[in-house]
């Protein structure tokens, strides 16, 4: 742990110095050091490396400098509910005390006991420099002070039991021994919470192994595991050996004790924290809090103040983040108030070790479950464009009451993309209002608000994949199609749309393929089929497609995917070659890989049909094909055939490739016809 300055009350009135401290104070380290008398477990946090002297900033009115670092676990939130830690028992393993700090001195410990002199007292003796009381004071102040604008710490109005169990600077085996005896005498006392404001790795004369911190090795963490088996919540700094891996200490790693790690101000984990597994392969700490540059009370005069940093302290701050939620619900043990807490952690921080937060933990202690949705396929695709969406909350503390429940959607899992927001209150399912959006891959959650503005939210739930509100049924072959009856049906398949949103009306269009000009349509059609009233025309290639509307404004197009004509025995009116389809080719998505060509030959002519390069290179063949002779064919409609066409010599269609079967270079060539003095061009993307 760390002590970075020494100052007074933050409200104008005079701040002592630090140098001053470090002349008068016998002992003590040179201006703008550390002035822990209990040295840090392990390397720790680095000192601040500054020499001026610190006077705490105007803070705010009710908790002075701790705002900001109560505010990250909500429990400035949870104040405001009413909860302050009234009727819980919070003890605390550590050093000496001062009984008689400023923001101490309104919540007076209900018993103490000195396991190292076993004089009756805590506080430091004649012999005892003042700094030597100054940890276990700043643990003490971050618990329960309380004097506004001054200090607040986490559950003022809980009760404090004080046990000292720590002697000398450095740890000895005499320390954990004392500090079992300290655990069990709380115990007896009616602690629910304990907090040790120091673990267990290095002695005078040894260590422990990482193999020993299994949870079952170490006097300490097994005391500490036993008296959670007891119905007493341990609290334990994960220590500040950090950040290397396996630099934990006990009694941290025990199976039931909740760990406890330092972040900054930002919520980032601090360089000093130290880290998991224990030695049998278990991650460490469970949970994070606020312990970097934090405001307590020191030792050194009854009004002094100090900048301290450790995961102790952290550690202190989650002890009364957990008496307030003991308070809330009386009934639940250990356990179930640290996973209680473990749920609440934002779920923005799944995968890393999060901060609680524990006013959403107090109002939602089972959280908000997000349910199975039931209009969905098991490949995860939606069988409704407005299904309902269900969740459960099993425990509401009434105080949240009325709960607004707030569904969203959108395109990514961390909701920085929402394309649809619907609210409720006090019910567990909602049918969305507007349809989803065509084509898209929506993440949904569900966010409970209380009344007093309180939040929490289910995990990213998805994907579930939204198709084209329509399916084209006949003549939606990528490859074309033909047909010999003018007046068809046109039939489609819409996905379920209920009401409000539904059901659908539709708009039947039928376009020229070569220019999209729309030649018909027939709108607010109420089913799915519909049969031309009017003939199509002959041998001219044609698309078509349906606009699906939704009663509250939204649509969806889709066009079939390639062009389709009525045949008839009668020659084409004019010569002509049509745009190649696909084009860009080719289009795996369709499951085409080769580009179909058209043309229509208004009379019996010589054909000439060549793929060429911008610069007017040939590049393929196609009619008449490489190694055949001139090609004359009769008036007709030509590319239209499924398969192979029956004359070799005849290829309409192109796989990119050359005329010596090596493929071209990906960009833009050019198609030629050419046929009884007719010549038409058109430019084909090959884009692989």
């Amino acid at each position: 742990m760390r002590f970075r300055s020494v100052g007074r009350r933050p409200d104008g009135r005079l701040c002592l110095p630090l140098f001053l401290f470090c002349l008068l104070l016998p002992g003590a380290v040179g201006a703008g050091r550390g002035l822990s008398p209990i040295p840090r477990d392990g390397p720790g946090p680095p000192e601040s490396g500054g020499t001026a002297p610190w006077c705490p900033a105007p803070a705010d009115t009710i908790y002075g400098g701790l705002k900001e670092a109560l505010e990250l676990l909500e429990i400035t939130a949870a104040h405001a509910l009413g909860f302050s830690g009234a009727g819980v028992r919070i003890g605390i393993l550590d050093g000496l005390f001062l009984p008689d700090h400023e923001v101490l001195r309104s919540r007076p410990p209900l018993a103490v006991r000195d396991l190292v002199d076993d004089d009756g007292s805590v506080g430091p003796g004649p012999g005892d420099p003042p700094q030597a009381a100054s940890h276990g004071t700043a643990l003490w102040s971050l618990v329960v002070g309380d004097l506004p604008g001054v200090l607040r710490g986490g559950a003022p109005d809980a009760g404090v039991l004080l046990v000292r169990v720590r002697d000398q600077d450095e740890l000895t085996a005499a320390d954990e021994d004392r500090w079992v005896t300290g655990l069990e005498w709380l115990q007896s006392q009616g602690a629910r919470i304990v907090l040790s404001g120091f673990g267990f790795r290095d002695f005078v004369a040894s260590s422990y192994a990482i193999e020993e911190l299994d949870g079952n090795t170490v006097p300490s963490t097994i005391a500490a595991d036993e008296a959670v088996g007891r119905g007493v919540m341990v609290v334990a700094p994960v220590g500040n050996r950090g950040p290397g891996a396996r630099s934990l200490q006990a009694p941290a790693d025990g199976k039931s004790v909740l760990s406890v790690g330092a972040v900054d101000s930002r919520g980032v984990a601090t360089p000093f924290s130290a880290w998991g597994p224990t030695g049998d392969g278990r991650e460490k700490p469970e949970l994070m809090a606020p312990g970097d540059g934090l405001l307590a009370a020191s030792a050194l005069t009854e009004e002094a103040l100090e900048e301290v940093s450790g995961t102790e302290f952290a550690a202190a701050l989650m002890a009364a983040a957990a008496a307030l939620f003991v308070e809330a619900h009386p009934a639940w043990g250990p356990m179930e108030v640290l996973g209680a807490l473990l749920a609440s952690v934002p779920h923005e921080d799944e995968g890393t070790v999060g901060v609680p937060r524990v006013a959403s933990a107090i109002l939602f202690p089972s959280g908000v479950s997000a349910l199975p949705l039931r209009e969905v396929t098991g490949e995860g695709r939606v069988t409704s464009l407005a299904p309902q969406f269900e969740w459960s909350t099993p425990i509401l503390h009434p105080l949240g009451l009325p709960v607004t429940f707030q569904l969203e959607l959108a395109r990514d899992p961390r909701f920085q993309e929402v394309l649809v927001r619907d609210s409720v209150v006090g019910t567990f399912a909602r049918r969305l209002q507007v349809p989803l959006p065509p084509r898209t891959e929506l993440f949904w959650r569900v966010t409970a608000r209380s009344v007093q503005g309180i939040e929490r939210a289910t995990a990213a739930q998805g994907p579930i994949e939204v198709p084209s509100w329509v399916v084209l049924d006949v003549l939606n072959d990528a490859g074309g199609a033909e047909v010999d009856d003018p007046l068809p049906e046109f039939r489609w398949t819409a996905v379920d749309l209920p009401p409000p949103a539904g059901p659908f009306a539709f708009d039947l269009q039928i376009l020229s393929e070569r220019v999209g000009e729309v030649l018909l349509s027939h709108e607010g059609l109420g089913v799915q089929r519909f049969r031309m009233e009017e003939p199509l025309p002959f041998n001219v290639p044609l698309r078509w497609r349906v606009i699906a509307r939704a009663r509250t404004g939204q649509a969806d197009t889709v066009t079939s995917a390639g062009p389709f004509v009525v045949t008839a025995e009668a020659s084409p009116p004019v010569t002509i070659l049509y745009q190649n389809f696909p084009n860009p080719f080719p289009n795996p998505e369709a499951g085409t890989w080769l580009t179909r060509i058209w043309f229509d030959l208004a009379r019996q002519s010589t054909v000439h049909l060549a793929v060429y390069d911008l610069r007017g290179r040939l590049v393929r063949r196609l009619v008449p094909a490489p190694g055949c002779g001139a090609v004359e064919l009769p008036p007709g409609l030509y590319g239209r055939e499924e398969g192979a066409p029956a004359d070799p010599c005849v290829i309409l269609s192109w796989d990119g490739r050359g005329d010596g079967g090596r493929e071209v270079p990906r960009g833009v060539y050019l198609l030629r016809l050419r046929a009884h003095g007719v010549e038409e061009i058109r430019r084909v993307v090959y884009w692989p």
